[in-house]
């Protein structure tokens, strides 16, 4: 290993490495490699990061069939797109502060290129393309899964949490019809009120929330008709 800064890195991320260039290449950005080229013959990360993407997505497609069976294939194809989109990559990236390990020209870096979140993604893809070309997709499982998780757990809260906006996106498949919410309750002392909120397709009542604030009693009125229409699966 040619990087002391890296070898640290790879054994930080318990990263098992074999071939310590692969690394070095998995981190050599284009404008590092143009600059040296009356110097040395240096590969960038490109071809790495092409591998690495394509890893990610079976990576990403495994977690999800293996471990959320209950998923719907179209559901299962939508989370991992959100799984391995670029602000989630670059959201990897900066967990492991990638991007100081990242050799680049000198003109990039004065271009701040060090935080731009194309640089940051490229390079978390390369990353695992080393991985796999150095230590197999076994590896790259083992390395990912946990980023997986976390990140899935996190879109799952988010999702959770926007419950009218889910029941809108269902309403909004038949244009003829439209989705309310009418306060029929509210009960309890200034300081500790509560709201009752009903949600009505049309004239019916698709379900009733009862919470603190206004906003959460609609939230949960849409969670319930979510229930009702049999949309939230509260094994998932």
């Amino acid at each position: 290993m040619h990087d002391p800064d890296l070898e640290k890195f790879l054994k930080k991320e318990k990263i098992p490495y074999k071939d310590p260039s692969i690394y070095l290449e998995a981190f050599t950005h284009a404008s590092y490699a143009n600059e040296r080229r009356h110097i040395e013959k240096l590969e960038n990360n490109e071809r790495l990061e092409f591998l690495g993407d394509a890893a990610l997505q079976l990576c990403c497609s495994e977690y999800l069939f293996d471990m959320r069976p209950r998923l719907p294939e179209g559901k299962m194809t939508r989370t991992r797109s959100s799984l391995v989109r670029e602000e989630a990559l670059v959201k990897y990236a900066d967990a492991i502060s990638l991007a100081t390990f990242v050799r680049m020209g000198r003109g990039e870096e004065k271009m701040g290129g060090r935080e731009r979140s194309s640089l940051k993604a490229d390079a978390f893809e390369a990353l695992i393309g080393a991985i796999y070309e150095d230590l197999g997709f076994d590896a790259v499982l083992q390395f990912l899964t946990p980023i997986i998780i976390k990140e899935y757990d996190s879109m799952a809260v988010k999702d959770d949490l926007d419950y009218k906006s889910r029941l809108q996106e269902f309403v909004q498949a038949d244009s003829k019809r439209a989705i309310s919410y009418q306060m029929i309750n509210s009960e309890g002392p200034a300081h500790a009120k509560l709201f009752e909120t009903a949600v009505m397709l049309d004239e019916m009542t698709l379900g009733i929330g009862k919470a603190s604030t206004k906003k959460e009693s609609e939230q949960l009125a849409a969670k319930a008709a979510l229930s009702k229409l049999a949309l939230v699966d509260k094994e998932l």
